[in-house]
């Protein structure tokens, strides 16, 4: 019989004692924020890891998001180490399936490899964000970035590069009734890269698609997950990208049913 230390029974709740959790101490972060490069074809490929390190620093205060519990099996004494993950499906670097907001949209598991190996393009918002914490995505912003970079490749991902800190977030106490600022996309950017830019998903460094001030109301999520298109909350390192020409790979486990879940986000270019 397989025996364990100890399982979290609902989110919210403390894990019993004898649990673990992933490291406290060690704050969220690019699992790699170095550019690494290989030979292809006499051609130098470089890539960029695009994601936050996933630790307990995205659990929310008194709601626990990622769980590791260790389990002691028949291979233990051989020196098997196995875990128990209990996560939230929308937890650090992860992408929002269409099902999280459309009840018969496709779930995580449902949406095709060739949707996730898509074009990249960064479009810069730091300075602004600087100045305003809520800042979102303008229609302007996308003509302006095509002026300097050519149209926006068919079927590709729009990424706001804002510098946002979803670790820092997470260590302030959440209160729900309160508006919270946060950098995202305006309803109007979203609909004008869908009708008339035939983008296939659009990724923030914040934790939420919608700026701040229109959650709970979530407009853009709305109307983008619905719209069946997907969408990546908490991507990082966006400034070793170079806004226009990569390659974005979406490593994603294609789990039935799920509304999203934690991924593991390269650029290649």
């Amino acid at each position: 019989m397989v025996e364990r230390r100890s399982f979290l029974l609902g989110l919210g709740l403390a894990a019993v004692a004898g649990g673990a959790v992933v490291d406290s101490e060690a704050d969220a972060a690019p699992v790699d924020s170095q550019p690494g490069t290989f030979q292809l074809g006499g051609r130098r490929i470089r890539f960029v890891d695009l994601t936050h390190e996933l630790t307990d620093q995205f659990n929310f205060a008194g709601s626990k998001r990622i769980v590791i519990d260790p389990i002691v099996g028949s291979g233990f004494a051989a020196g098997m180490n196995l875990n128990r993950l209990l996560l939230v499906e929308h937890t650090g670097t992860h992408i929002d399936a269409p099902r999280h907001f459309a009840r018969q949209g496709a779930s995580l598991g449902e949406i095709p490899l060739s949707d996730l190996i898509v074009p990249l393009a960064v479009i810069d918002l730091r300075a602004r964000a600087a100045a305003d914490p809520d800042v979102a995505l303008m229609p302007d912003d996308i003509l302006r970035w095509e002026r300097a970079h050519g149209r926006l490749p068919e079927g590709c991902c729009v990424a706001i590069n804002t510098g946002a800190d979803p670790v820092a977030d997470m260590r302030e106490p959440k209160s729900p009734p309160v508006r919270r600022s946060a950098p995202g996309f305006s309803l109007e950017a979203a609909q004008m890269l869908a009708e008339a830019r035939s983008v296939k998903s659009i990724a923030v460094d914040s934790m939420t698609l919608d700026r701040g001030s229109n959650v709970p109301a979530y407009p853009v999520h709305q109307f983008w997950l619905s719209s069946g298109r997907w969408g990546v909350e908490g991507i990082t390192n966006l400034a070793a990208v170079p806004p226009a020409g990569a390659v974005l790979i979406v490593g994603a486990a294609p789990v039935r049913d799920a509304t999203g879940f934690p991924v593991r986000l390269v650029a290649l270019f």
